[in-house]
């Protein structure tokens, strides 16, 4: 699915297969950049997740993890060894190495000062790590950004579960849900910004029906 950006807002396009019987997403069609921004949620410290969610007015989740970010905001500082800060704590550093190679809708986590540099040896660029060692990326391998080929439709199931569509892999769905009526089922055309990014990370802290959820208005 193509995504469309302007000067301020990201979109990204999805298409749900709804079963119109049960109300519930079926899975989606989904192209590279809404891939991207799945597997990019892996590179999030939660801190970052749950803090980003609570400034956007939304409950990070059901279970406890929001209650220890709430902790340590109200925590007095002197209570943290000499080398923390609160900061450090709330708001982690992200994985994402740069961002030339980060999902557009995850952009706000990359760190704005990145330690990149180039590779003489390999002609490549180089990430230090935390153990010391270096990876190298070869530059032909960084032009496009995120993670999977964008020449490639992915089929993404009500639970997120990704995989490469077909054919073949659609039908087996359908049998495996038993819906044998087709006709019962029906496309309709979605479109994700920033808000409804944040309201996917959300429902994924506990759900696992998170496309209908979202979409389709299955709120607890």
């Amino acid at each position: 699915m193509a995504s469309s950006a302007s000067s301020s807002e990201t979109i990204i396009s999805l298409k749900l297969l709804v079963d119109k019987s049960s109300n519930k997403v079926v899975f989606a069609e989904a192209g590279k950049e809404f891939v991207d921004f799945l597997f990019g949620l892996l590179q999030v410290p939660v801190g970052s997740i749950i803090g980003l969610l609570r400034d956007n007015d939304l409950a990070p989740g059901s279970g406890s993890l929001g209650r220890v970010h709430e902790s340590i905001q109200n925590l007095d500082p002197s209570y943290l060894l000499p080398n923390l800060t609160k900061g450090s704590l709330l708001n982690p550093k992200s994985a994402f190495l740069s961002s030339t190679l980060t999902p557009p809708l995850l952009q706000k986590f990359v760190s704005p000062n990145p330690e990149i540099m180039p590779n003489p040896w390999r002609g490549g660029i180089v990430f230090p790590t935390t153990t010391g060692h270096v990876t190298s990326i070869p530059y032909e391998n960084t032009t496009e950004k995120g993670y999977v080929r964008g020449v490639v439709t992915y089929m993404v199931m009500d639970d997120l579960t990704v995989k490469p569509m077909s054919t073949i892999s659609s039908i087996t769905l359908l049998n495996t849900l038993n819906i044998k009526d087709v006709s019962s089922v029906q496309e309709k055309k979605v479109e994700i910004d920033i808000k409804k990014g944040l309201e996917l990370m959300q429902f994924s802290l506990y759900s696992t029906t998170v496309l209908t959820d979202v979409f389709l208005g299955h709120r607890e």
